[in-house]
Order: structure tokens, then sequence, then C-alpha cells
């Protein structure tokens, strides 16, 4: 009979493989636990002890579900598999001391091995995590972040990280609007460049958080609201955002940066790449720009103050021709907190000019005195109206009175009140006619009354805030003047005048006039080396002469007009090297379109963009910041010839403006320049003119007829202002120029500025004098100072600004508050996709092989091998 050669299964052996299965049980229950709890548990700083230590705390409030159920259930994974494994352990470890057989102890020391083994696996996984290292095996270390950044990055503190979130709108920015091939293929590249830098500082350490947030991606909803529930200026970024961008936050403070910052589209270039067959061409803006906005991260944002003389000027105005709306909406998504400035006072009660009072308020003061002389009109106005109602209903009861005396008594009480003949028949039609005027007066007090309600309760709203009544007492206008540019870091005077010269003069240019007092200031904040943005409108009045009249006259009138129109802003501008024109830049559409009635009742004329740059000069000095930004930028929106889409032609990236002054920089003090002074310029067919205004007057069936049309006229010869700033000339004309040198010696040196006025009278007499004060003013410690000019009131004017606007503005504020980082450049080598470029000879070559060569290379390898088969 045969025998059963398998071991006898005892309870003993029974007892041992149920706990080696709960063991391995437990291990598994380890195993899947961990990864649920990283992902619903608090995080655990696993690379110190206290983080150790604090590992029960963390498991324990799990189990009771105080992380919710995933955690719960990850808790007890990992509680009950420790315990189970443990167990396990003990008994083998028991049975390894008590007597066991040789085989079970060879077995037990296997089972040992294996966990041991297992065990190391794991914590050699975990050591790695915190503990690694990476080879950057590429050409030219691409994966490899430089090691000045690395050094600075890496003194951030980790107990306040930042995280950056790489957001993905799919949209590539306002300069491009139209999603075209080059927009997507760059999008998706810069989407890579982005992930694989963000990968670099993952490594850095745990003082930085990476998350990618995609739109279009599920479950983007539920990530955004994961990250942003402690975060609520993080959220308000994400919804702000226009484009493709990349945030940094930490400590409550947001800083974007958009794709289009870290690598640009040159569509320009890529349109022309390889010979016009295209290829996709990006300008690296650097590593540096991306480090930059992670270490200014917590810094304090700048801020700017934009200073008007109206609270319809300001930035929170709601009116769409004169707010500055736009201009504020594109500078916060910047990163900047811009304020206002209200500089008169006295608006509800002014009869003239003369009667505004300077001021240095904010927008809320001015708009808590408005709503006070809203106030004061309606109460006015309802006092007026009661009185009104009184009067007739005081008529009416002496009317009631008389109704049953003879018709000559109350014929001599209505006569007292109405003129002209009364007769006995008319009376009823009399007294419906003071009955129903009682009825309008009543009307019109109860509207009065309601209009009276509703000003006062605006007013008390407005009251509520106790911000512009503690402002309000400061009564010294230089002072709160001072006191609201201390800590500004940019002063915006936008000057709003003339929109359209074909349309007339428009807002009064000694409106905007500065007092002494506060030009006083604005000239010590430049001595403080603090930058300016200056829009100007035209200052040209409208002088109207009799056709027959001489020129001495006009020009006669013409000096006493503009004399008042200019204030010590554009004096101080001036002694920083700044001409200011005092004529209109007209364009020869113009005119034309008003002598056919266009203006009367159609659209005004077209006019021609502006050329941002160079415009044919012979200057050698390289282009200023501002312009050079812009060139880069406008390579990136589509060429003007390429509309694909109906509203195309309303997408092209320009700037157009219309009844513009000249602007430039004086001969001399160019050379103390680091580059060229202009910015902008216009085209070739625009002339300057000092009547750019035109007249209309009234025919005898009283229809308009146009009177004058401002026409070009070449200057004469024998004309005074033939060769002077008058002169009337064809363009193309400067309306924006940047300087950037050391202020005027006179402004830091009183007795500096006498002498320089005794030098300029004895200058035919001793011009050593002169050479004096120049080598003395090289002595005078003066700081350098920023001012950017452009000749229009209105260029950054409206509810939302047009792209080319708005890259204009902020590249300009950009360079004016120092940060030419956020400025685009082309000083690394562009990428692009690899192109092997092949001659006609070199592509049949290639084709020849791969049609022809390959096949034969095969078949002579089976030749070969034919022949060594039939050696054998």
């Amino acid at each position: 009979m045969a025998t059963d050669s398998r071991q006898r299964t005892t309870w003993g052996s029974r007892f041992r493989f149920l706990i080696r299965a709960l063991g391995a049980t437990g291990f598994m229950a380890v195993v899947v636990g961990l990864p649920l709890a990283s992902i619903s548990l608090p995080p655990v700083n696993l690379t110190s002890w206290s983080g150790w230590l604090s590992v029960p705390d963390v498991l324990k409030a799990g189990t009771t579900g105080a992380h919710g159920e995933l955690a719960k259930f990850a808790s007890w994974a990992i509680v009950g598999g420790l315990g189970a494994v443990a167990l396990a352990l003990v008994v083998e470890a028991l049975g390894l001391l008590f007597g066991a057989t040789r085989r079970a102890a060879a077995s037990t020391t296997a089972t040992i091995g294996a966990v041991a083994a297992v065990a190391l696996l794991v914590c050699v996984n975990i050591y790695s995590f915190s503990h690694y290292g990476r080879i950057d095996s590429t050409r030219d270390q691409r994966f490899t972040l430089p090691a000045e950044i690395t050094n600075e990055l890496s003194q951030l503190r980790a107990s306040s990280p930042t995280t950056i979130v790489v957001h993905q709108t799919h949209n590539f920015g306002r300069v491009a609007p139209q999603r075209d091939s080059y927009t997507k293929a760059a999008e998706e590249k810069v989407t890579e460049k982005v992930r694989d830098l963000v990968d670099q500082f993952r490594a850095l350490g745990p003082q930085f958080k990476v998350v990618v947030l995609d739109t279009e991606a599920f479950g983007y909803q539920r990530e955004r609201d994961a990250l942003t529930k402690d975060a609520p200026e993080l959220l308000t970024a994400l919804n702000a955002a226009p484009e493709n961008s990349i945030f940094f936050h930490a400590n409550k403070r947001v800083q974007r940066l958009s794709f289009n910052e870290f690598m640009q589209l040159d569509k320009t270039a890529s349109e022309e790449a390889n010979g016009g067959r295209a290829n996709l061409v990006l300008l690296p803006q650097g590593i540096e720009t991306f480090a930059r906005r992670i270490v200014t991260v917590q810094e304090r944002r700048p801020k700017v103050a934009v200073c008007v003389v109206h609270e319809l000027l300001t930035t929170g105005s709601d009116d769409t021709r004169f707010t500055l709306a736009g201009l504020k909406q594109s500078l916060t998504t910047q990163g900047f907190d811009v304020v206002d400035i209200v500089l008169k006072k006295g608006w509800a009660s002014a009869r003239a000019l003369t009667d505004l009072k300077p001021a240095a308020d904010t927008r809320e003061e001015s708009t808590l005195e408005r709503l006070e002389g809203e106030f004061e009109d309606a109460e006015a106005e309802a006092v007026s109206a009661r009185a009104e109602v009184a009067q007739f209903e005081a008529i009416r009861g002496l009317v009631e009175k008389i109704k049953g005396r003879p018709w000559e008594e109350r014929k001599a009480f209505y006569q007292r009140f109405v003129r002209g003949a009364i007769t006995e028949g008319s009376e009823p039609e009399l007294l419906a006619l003071l009955a129903k005027r009682l009825k309008r007066a009543q009307d019109e007090l109860e509207e009065a009354s309601k209009k009276k309600q509703e000003a006062e309760k605006r007013l008390a709203e407005a009251m509520k805030d106790e911000r512009p009544l503690q402002d309000r007492r400061m009564t010294d206008v230089s002072a709160k003047f001072t006191k609201q540019l201390a800590d500004v870091d940019l002063l915006i005077v936008p000057r709003y005048t003339t929109e359209d010269a074909m349309k007339g003069p428009g807002v009064e240019a000694n409106l905007h006039a500065l007092s002494k007092e506060q030009a006083k200031v604005v000239k010590a904040f430049m001595k403080q080396g603090k930058p300016v943005l200056a829009c100007l409108g035209p200052i040209t009045p409208q002088v109207a002469t009799a056709p027959s009249a001489p020129a001495e006259e006009f020009d006669k009138e013409f000096t006493k007009e503009i004399a008042n129109a200019t204030d010590d802003l554009e004096k101080m501008l001036a002694e920083r090297g700044i001409d200011l024109g005092r004529s209109v830049i007209l364009f020869d559409g113009e005119p034309k379109a008003l002598t056919r009635g266009d203006q009367f009742g159609g659209g005004a004329a077209s006019v021609p963009r502006l050329t941002i740059g160079s415009a044919g000069s012979e200057s050698q000095l390289k282009l200023n910041p501002i312009a050079a930004a812009y060139r880069l930028t406008e390579r990136t929106a589509a060429r003007t010839d390429d509309h694909t889409t109906q509203d195309a032609p309303n997408q092209k990236f320009g700037i157009q403006l219309r009844a513009v002054r000249p602007v430039s920089v004086i001969t001399d003090w160019q050379r103390f320049q680091p580059f060229t002074g202009e910015i902008a310029f216009t085209a070739a067919d625009s002339w300057s003119e000092l009547q750019p205004y035109p007249r209309v007057g009234r025919r005898p069936d009283g229809s308009r007829a146009l009177v004058y049309a401002p026409k070009y006229e070449p200057t004469t010869l024998d004309d005074p202002k033939k060769g002077g700033r008058d002169e009337e000339k064809r363009g193309p004309f400067s309306i924006g120029v940047a300087i950037e040198n050391k202020i005027p010696a006179s402004w830091v040196d009183e007795d500096y500025e006498r002498q320089e006025a005794a030098a300029a009278l004895l200058a035919p007499v001793d011009s050593m004098l002169a050479v004096g004060l120049s080598v003395a003013a090289t002595k005078i410690e003066r700081p350098t100072q920023r001012t950017v000019v452009f000749g229009s009131g209105h260029l950054f004017s409206g509810q939302e600004l047009k792209p080319a606007q708005e890259k204009l503005l902020l590249h300009t504020v950009n360079w004016l508050t120092a940060r030419e980082d956020r400025l685009p450049k082309s000083d690394q080598p562009a990428w692009q996709y690899p192109r092997v470029e092949l001659d006609d000879r070199a592509k049949n070559l290639w084709q020849l092989g791969a049609a022809v060569g390959l096949p034969l290379v095969a078949a002579y390898a089976g030749l070969l091998a034919m022949m060594r088969r039939r050696m054998r």
C-alpha cells in the first residue's frame, strides 16, 4: 500500500499559518492605507524627529473621523495592519525561541529575512523622497537652475512656503486674441517649458508647493476650491487672470507672471522662419524673471497716484468718456495699487474757473463734496417747491371766500394775479387753470421731496466712512498733498483737453493748471528721484480773428491766450529738457472729411496709427526701453494684412490718436540721455496747426455752414515763426518722450539758479561764467529721475484699454518704477523647433536613398546570409 509522504497537519502548523496570513494581511493593509493617508490626512514632515513623534496623534485623530471617512479608513488600515504585523512577528520570535524544529527555524529565518528585505526597500524609498540627487545630462544643462538663483531661493523660509500655481486658461493674451496655429503651438510649448521649470523648483525643498490648474481638465473646480479655501486673495487673482498665467502666493500676497512674460511668441519671426515656410519662434525672457517674482512676492506693491481736477476724470468714474477705469484695471492686474488725488474743489458752488479752489482730496472726499452739493441743491429745490404750493393754496383759499360775492369784486381779485381781460364766462376756465397749477406745484413738491430724500440717503451712506471726514479736517493743501505723495512710487498727471480738433477745443486747458503750492509739492516729489508720467493734451486756444485781420493781431491774441494755459508743471518739464509744443497735430484726412460733411453726422475720419520707436532718426543711440519693449510686443500680434474673420480689422495692434501735441527732447538735453528720448511718432501725412478748430456759422435760413476749415499752409520764409516751435510744417512729429537724467542743479542749489540767470544775461560778455557753472553743476549731488510725457490727455482714458494702449501703459509704468525685469527682451537666443534645411540636390539624394538604397542593403544582407548557409 502506498504511503502518504505529506507532512501531517497539526494544530500548531494551522496556528502558525493563520498568524503568518494575518501578518501578510496586515502588511497589505499598511501598503493600501499609506497612500490613502497621504491624500486625506494633514501633511507630516517626516524629515524631522518631531514629525515622527506627531504621527500617533495624527492617526488617532484620523480614526475618530475628524478628517473624513477616507482618512478614517486609512488610519484604521494603518493601525490595524501594524498591529497584525507586530503580532505575527512576536509569535514567530517566540516559536524560534521555544523549541521549534530545525525546519521551522529555517522557515522562520527565511521569513524574517524576507520581511527585513521588504522593510529595507520601503525605508529606502521613503528616505529617497527627501534625499535624492538630480543628474542633468543635457548638453547645455537646460534642466539645471543657475547656482546664484538656487542659493537665493534656498534661503527662503520653509515655515512660510510659496505656492506656485500654473493656471492654464487656454488664452494667450489680448495681444493675439485670435487662437490660431501659432498661439496654439506656443501655448503647448510654453506650458511644457513652465512645467519643466516648476519641477526644478520642487527640488529646492518644502518651501515650494507647485500646483497645475487646467480650466479644461476634469476636477478643475474642485482642485481650485481646495487650493483657495483659505486664500481668498489667490481666488480673486485666478478669477481676474486675463490669460495663461503663473501665480506666486505667499503670506496673503500674490504675484502674477503671464506665459508671454516667460516666453514671448514672436509671430513675425515665426511667419518668416525657414525662408517663409514658417516655424514656431519663442523669445525666452530668462529664468531670472521667474525667480524674481518668487523673491518679490512678499514685497510691498508699488503705489501709483493719479492726479486729476475732477471726480469724473478719476479711475473710479462711471463716465465712459472721461474715466480712467481701464488704466486702473490694467495696473491693478499687474500688481500696482492705484489711488486718486483730486486737485480742485468747490465745483458745486463755482460759477467760473476762478471760483475753484486748490485741493488734494481723495476720490472719496470729492464724492462727499459732490453729494453735499447735490443735497443742498435738492433741499433748495424742495423749499422753492413748498413755497410755490403754499402760494397757490393761499390763492385757492381766497377764491373760496369770494365765491358768493358780486362779479365786480371777484373780477378785481382775479386781476391781481392774471393779466389781460377777464369775463364772467371765462371764470370757470380760470379756476380750472388755478387748480391745474396747484396740482402741478404739488407734483413738483413731491418729486423734489423724493430727490431730497434720495440725496440725503446717498450722503448718509457716504458719511458712514469716517476716513473722508477725517481727511477733510486737514485744510493745508501743501501739507495734505505732501502727505498723500509720501508713500507713492509713481505720479501720473493726465490732462484731458481736446479729443478731436474737428469737434472743437473740448475741456479748457487752464482748468488743469496747478496752483503754486501744488507745483512745489510735485517738484519736491521729483527732487527725490521719483518718476512722473504726464499725459498732456493740447493747450492751443481757439482764437477767432476777422479774416481780414493782420497776422500780428492773431499772434498777439494767441500769445495772450496760451500764457493762461501754461502752468508751473509745464515749466518744470521744460527745465527737465522736454519741449512741449503749442500747436495741434492734424492729419490730412480730417479736414477733407470735414469739408465733405462727414464730421457733422457721420463718423470721424480714420487717422494713421502711431509709429513706436525710431521714425527715420539718424541718432546712433539705442532705442529707449519703452519703445524697444513695445516693438517686441508688437511682433506677437497678427500681421496687419492677415484677417481671418470679419472682425479682424478691429484687432489690429496699434494706437490711433487725434488732436495730439508735439512733445520732443530739447536738442542740448539729448546728450545726457543713455538712449533716444522719443517714444512715439505720428505718420508723415500730418502737420502742426495753430488754428486747428473749424468754425461753423449760420446761413440766413438757419442751417449750419462751415466758415473755416484748417488746412496745411507752409510758414513763409519772412514769417517770424519760421524755424521756431510754432512753425506750421509737415510730420512726422514726436508725441511722446522718455528721459532719464539728473534733475537740474538749480532745483537743488538756489544760489546756482541765481548764478545761472546772471550767466544768461552776461553770456555775450563773459562766456567763462557759463563754463564755470557747467563745471559746478557736475559737482552738485543730484538724484537721477525718470519722466515720460505723452502729448495726449486721453491716451489711457476709457472703461477698458485696447491691447496696444494697455501694453504701452504697462511698459511705461514698469520702466518708470525700475521694474525692467518685466519688460520683454530679446537678449537670449530664440527657441524654435529644430529644422533641417536641405537644398534640392540633398533632398533628392535622401529620397533616393530611402526609396532605393535601403532595399538594396536589405537584399545584399540577404544574399550574404544565403551564401553563408550554402557553405555548410
